[in-house]
């Protein structure tokens, strides 16, 4: 997957001459029936849990306040992967549906019978269902699930395994990232990866860093343990201490220089032929850093959406993540970050493969600012993305003896 990087002249070529689509607002044209139906799996067993019921409450919150004619498709089950015993309990949807029954259901539903996430999935394909991944995290967005569901031959959002596997793998992805594009185009922050036996290793080059440091887990998302280090020497200790802890939940960590300026997330929607730009989104914050307390507490962090087309950077970095979006078998939905350094160069952070649909999280407010809600977001990729074929792995061969 990963090629040696166009030249700069290839890859200004291209920037120069790609068509930036913005997305049309979705409209249910009226008269109109809804034509098909959605099922909903959420939960799940990782640290993101609480971001996934928070992603399904603001849809279904979303979808009841729609009158039924209104409504571009019906619900028909949401599924949830619980956290506690890892089983997935089915909550039907009804006409009468309220959020307070969903959150009785979410609360109490250790109580009720539950079946394994294989044998679920066996019965949604029997039913031809249409599934809506929310599972955020390990095992929702890092080619565990996608695994899962493309072996059961299920239908809806899961995507490529493989690629979510490299987007969820942060050194991974940025490594695929560079090879993609030259460094006079789009950098990528220095970067090591640590093991655990390699922990000396990695304080010598935190030490040889000009500047801070961020130290962060390589493959869990909403920023869990993302630190920055302003002094890297003073704080030898507090690295240590802090990979220690990133090693129970992570086989992996990144140490990575800090790359001074401002913060930007760039999101798109990905149809059956293109990639679709949604507005970009400035991220503030008071120490210039977006970590997890800054994600996950109120009032810490300024988002600002930004119209990107009378802004000629804003306008290269739209095109670069257009570029990355459309040389990878994405599907659905992605967010790019990256940072925009004092003298206007472009560094590469990460993807999110399956971003956030909480009410205040960014890719909602992307969505809302260029006139789509998350009702018609689902709409939109039900009728638009294409669906993952699990290719054939099975050739015939003789074997000498």
């Amino acid at each position: 997957m990963i090629s040696q990087p166009a030249s700069s002249h290839q890859v200004w070529q291209f920037l120069k001459n790609v068509n930036v689509h913005k997305c049309k607002r979705f409209r249910l044209p009226k008269g109109r029936k809804m034509t098909f139906a959605v099922s909903f799996l959420f939960g799940g067993i990782s640290t993101e849990y609480d971001s996934s019921i928070s992603s399904l409450t603001h849809i279904i919150s979303s979808y009841l306040t729609l009158s039924r004619a209104e409504r571009p498709f019906s619900v028909k089950h949401m599924y949830h992967l619980s956290r506690v015993d890892g089983l997935v309990r089915t909550i039907p949807f009804h006409n009468a549906f309220t959020i307070a029954e969903l959150q009785a259901h979410v609360s109490d539903i250790i109580i009720l019978p539950g079946r394994s996430l294989p044998i679920t999935f066996n019965t949604i394909e029997s039913h031809n269902e249409y599934i809506v991944n929310l599972l955020h995290g390990q095992f929702g967005e890092d080619g565990g699930v996608q695994t899962l569901a493309a072996l059961s031959g299920l239908k809806g959002t899961f995507g490529d395994p493989d690629v979510a596997s490299l987007t969820m793998n942060k050194f991974a992805m940025s490594s695929f990232v560079s090879s993609l594009l030259p460094s006079d185009v789009m950098k990528v922050p220095k970067t090591r990866l640590v093991r655990p036996q390699g922990v000396d290793d990695a304080i010598r080059f935190a030490k040889s860093v000009d500047g801070s440091v961020v130290v962060k887990p390589n493959s869990l998302g909403a920023s869990l343990f993302a630190t920055r280090f302003h002094d890297p020497v003073a704080s030898e200790i507090d690295i240590r201490n802090l990979l220690r802890e990133i090693f129970k939940y992570d086989n992996t960590a990144l140490l990575q220089e800090f790359i001074p300026g401002d913060e930007y997330s760039c999101g798109c929607l990905i149809s059956s032929s293109d990639v679709v730009l949604l507005p970009v989104a400035k991220i503030e914050t008071a120490q210039n850093f977006f970590g997890h307390e800054e994600k996950h507490s109120s009032g810490l962090v300024i988002e600002r959406i930004l119209d990107y087309e009378n802004d000629q950077l804003l306008g290269r970095l739209t095109s670069i993540t257009r570029r990355i979006a459309s040389s990878i078998d994405l599907y659905n939905m992605a967010r790019f970050d990256f940072r925009i350094s004092n003298d206007r160069e472009i560094w590469f952070l990460e993807c999110n493969y399956i971003p956030g649909l909480m009410k205040n999280s960014i890719f909602p407010k992307m969505l809302r600012h260029h006139g789509m809600t998350v009702i018609e977001l689902i709409s939109w990729i039900a009728s638009h993305s294409r669906q993952y074929e699990r290719k054939k792995h099975f050739i015939e061969y003789e074997i000498s003896e």
